[in-house]
C-alpha cells in the first residue's frame, strides 16, 4: 500500500511524464495542466485499486491518457496546435534542430500513432505496457508502432538531419 508521502514523491517524479503524454494528446498547455490535476485527483482517490505498487507509473499514465481522452470527447472548442513541446537535452540528438524537425514530424502524426511513439521513444515504455495503458491490443500498439514508423520515414527528408 502506497502511503500518502510516497503517493505525493511518485506524482513529483512522473509530473514531466505526464504532462508529455497529456500534451501529446490535447495539444494545449491548459487542457494538459487540467488532465493533470484531474488524474492525479483520480490516481490518489483510486490508490486502492493499485495491486502492484511497483506499477504504479503505468497504471498513473493510463488514468491520465483516459482523462486526456474523456476532455477530448468533452471539448468543442478548437485546439491550438501553436504550441511546443519542452524539449528536454537528450544526449542521443546532439542538436536542437533535429529535436525540432523530429518533434514536429511526431507532432503531425495523428492519434493514436503520436501517442504510441511519445509513449515507446520518450517514456521507454514497452509494447505490453503502452497496451495496458492504451486499451488497445499488442498486436494492436506494435501495427500502431510501425504505421507511425513508416509515417515519420515518409514525412523527414535526409535534408533535415544534416
Amino acid at each position: 500500500m502506497i502511503l500518502c508521502d510516497e503517493f505525493c514523491e511518485k506524482i513529483r517524479l512522473y509530473q514531466d511524464a505526464m504532462y508529455a503524454l497529456a500534451f501529446s494528446i490535447l495539444r494545449n498547455d491548459q487542457d494538459a495542466a487540467d488532465a493533470i490535476s484531474e488524474s492525479v485527483m483520480k490516481a490518489y482517490s483510486n490508490l486502492s485499486q493499485l495491486k502492484n505498487p511497483r506499477s504504479f507509473r503505468p497504471w498513473l499514465l493510463k488514468i491520465v491518457h483516459n482523462t486526456c481522452l474523456e476532455i477530448l470527447r468533452s471539448s468543442t472548442a478548437t485546439v491550438s496546435i501553436d504550441e511546443q513541446y519542452h524539449l528536454e537535452d537528450d544526449a542521443s540528438h546532439p542538436d536542437i534542430s533535429t529535436k525540432l524537425v523530429l518533434r514536429d514530424a511526431i507532432e503531425r502524426l495523428n492519434q493514436p500513432y503520436r501517442t504510441v511513439v511519445y509513449l515507446f521513444y520518450y517514456e521507454n515504455l514497452s509494447i505490453v505496457e503502452i497496451s495496458k495503458i492504451t486499451g488497445g491490443s499488442v498486436i494492436a500498439v506494435k501495427k500502431q508502432l510501425s504505421r507511425a514508423r513508416s509515417m515519420l520515414k515518409k514525412s523527414l527528408n535526409k535534408e533535415d538531419f544534416f
